[in-house]
């Protein structure tokens, strides 16, 4: 039997709470083959972001070729992008039905200031090409240039997303400071409908995003379609938040638990 593989294209995050780290862990608990390449070395910790430092484009691009002329890839899931080059490169290998089951996680907040315009319009090249979009309400911000804040926004904005060519788009809004529910939203097959869950409380949250991005790739890889996979993914982030509800790993906001390592006596 071989495993199914999923390529994930972002930054290494040296705490290994988010980033690649994250996808990796999140691949290797759903029993899945995580390839990787490598945009972006992200110096940093639990408490802060320290430095970033793209990858030349020509790197980028050798690691994507050499794993798609040889993996069998299911799925792919993207997360930073540091330069409007890197992104218009990987929009290239898009446009040739290379990347399959395409979730598109758009990490905007790394980029450097004189980087950023030219990095959304990018994104441009890359929405229609996507399976899954997962913005938060501040990526999603960005990408449509207007204020996304209520649940009537993040319905109103992912229509407008998707409308730029993705095939479902979900608005996550996990980090609202006030309220006992987390919501998303999720626009698919021109329908709107919200994501409940309970907001669970504690201080270790670092790669929620990352993960719930990359287990939607891995679902879709397994054969779900896009709500469904996004559905199983929301419930799968909920547990590795709670089960790392207890963690102590630095001084600022740790790392979640994909394994449910929190559950295990090692002896």
């Amino acid at each position: 039997m071989e495993p199914t593989v999923v390529l994930t294209i972002g930054g290494s995050d040296s705490s290994g709470g988010s980033g690649l780290q994250a996808d990796l862990r999140t691949l290797a608990a759903l029993r899945m083959h995580g390839a990787s390449v490598v945009t972006a070395v992200v110096a940093r910790n639990t408490r802060e972001i320290a430095d970033v430092y793209p990858q030349p484009t020509t790197v980028v691009t050798a690691q994507l070729a050499s794993v798609l002329e040889d993996l069998p890839v299911a799925a792919v899931k993207t997360g930073i992008l540091p330069t409007p080059e890197t992104a218009v490169a990987i929009a290239a290998r898009m446009r040739t039905g290379a990347l399959p089951n395409l979730v598109v996680d758009p990490v905007l907040t790394v980029a450097a200031a004189g980087a950023r315009r030219g990095l959304i319009a990018a994104y441009e090249r890359i929405l229609p090409h996507v399976t899954v979009l997962t913005p938060n309400r501040e990526e999603a911000s960005a990408l449509l240039g207007w204020d996304v804040f209520t649940p009537a926004d993040m319905a109103a904005a992912a229509a407008q997303l998707a409308a730029r060519g993705p095939r479902c788009v979900v608005i996550t809004g996990g980090d609202f400071a006030a309220g006992t529910e987390a919501i998303d939203v999720v626009w698919a097959e021109g329908t709107a409908r919200m994501l409940h869950s309970p907001r669970i409380s504690g201080r270790n949250t670092d790669g929620s995003g990352a993960t719930f991005a990359t287990a939607i790739a891995a679902r879709l890889a397994a054969g779900d379609d896009a709500p469904a996979a996004v559905s199983w993914a929301k419930g799968f982030v909920g547990r590795a938040i709670g089960d790392a509800a207890d963690w102590r790993i630095g001084g600022g906001t740790g790392p979640i638990d994909q394994f449910g390592w929190s559950a295990l006596t090692l002896r």
